[in-house]
């Protein structure tokens, strides 16, 4: 299972994509926008029990929200997409692999 900080940054990545503000992912999963201000500033523990809602309103899955569902990375196919044309598919594996390399790398300072 994801920790705090990692659960914060799938929800700020996948606002991002989806350009979505705090206003609206505050309406959309029905909490105060302070509340979800505070959760996004890692002032106030993400509450699990919301997780469901959470996920539903940026459109991804509960269990990929709180790392039961690694399958699911959708910046995966952002990366692919600038990237496509100019790399073969192993080539790009080998990219996607070193990207990953250097997120757990960040993970573990």
């Amino acid at each position: 299972m994801r920790n705090n900080d990692e659960i914060i940054t799938i929800i700020k990545t996948s606002m991002k994509e989806k350009d979505m503000s705090l206003s609206e992912l505050a309406r959309r999963v029905g909490v105060a926008k302070s509340a979800v201000s505070r959760y996004l500033n890692l002032t106030r523990e993400f509450p699990l029990n919301r997780a469901e809602d959470f996920a539903k309103a940026l459109s991804i899955s509960t269990e990929y929200l709180l790392g039961f569902d690694k399958s699911e990375q959708p910046q995966q196919p952002t990366i692919a997409a600038h990237l496509e044309g100019d790399y073969t598919d192993e080539e790009l594996q080998e990219i996607l692999q070193y990207a990953e390399f250097v997120k757990q790398k960040h993970r573990k300072k």
